[in-house]
């Protein structure tokens, strides 16, 4: 009967080991492929405002690395997913949140990204619901894709743009510090 049980109680701790991950309901994916690149789950955590869940944040790439200037200054593709798990979150809350992003990762001089932040904010416009999800799709020299679900929003060719969107997340002063901890991890 111990014997039993032993197998059984190492059945149900090596399953998390194997296949995706949940956090907060959200099912993260392990892996991703998007434009013949594959990428990996890096890490992933929940971004929260006071006491407040809004969204899990997942990071992929295509090796892991715990430094984000791997990211943010090197040559590595990477993609940041948010899945909404907050019915609090608007898409004015989520454009002001993401406007708010670019400004502290630009220390206040948003003016030389303008119209790039401009563009992606529009990524925001449709009413946005508990549910939804939103991939971020970063390539060192070609810049990011943007997408709501499986829909195509936008695309931003501009290097620095990229840098500076994934250093919301992922800068000296990010959106949520655990977070960043976590897709690093």
């Amino acid at each position: 009967m111990k014997r039993y049980i032993l197998i059984a109680m190492t059945v149900l701790f090596t399953l998390p080991l194997f296949g995706n991950t949940e956090i907060a309901g959200v099912n993260v994916e392990e892996k991703l492929s998007f434009d013949a690149v594959n990428y990996r789950l890096n890490g992933a955590g929940i971004r929260k405002k006071l006491i407040l869940k809004l969204y899990v944040g997942s990071l992929y790439t295509e090796e892991k690395i715990n430094n984000e200037s791997e990211i943010l200054k090197g040559p590595l593709a990477a993609v940041i997913r948010l899945d909404i798990i907050s019915g609090l979150i608007t898409s004015e809350l989520m454009a002001e949140t993401i406007e708010e992003g670019f400004d502290k990762a630009m220390s206040g001089n948003t003016a030389p990204l303008r119209s790039e932040i401009d563009d992606f904010i529009a990524v925001f416009d449709e009413e946005i619901e508990k549910g939804d999800q939103f991939t971020f799709i970063s390539m060192p020299g070609t810049g990011v894709k943007a997408y709501k679900g499986d829909k195509a929003l936008t695309e931003i060719t501009d290097d620095r743009f990229r840098e500076v969107l994934f250093a919301i997340w992922l800068g000296d002063d990010p959106a949520d510090k655990k977070l960043k901890k976590a897709m690093l991890d």
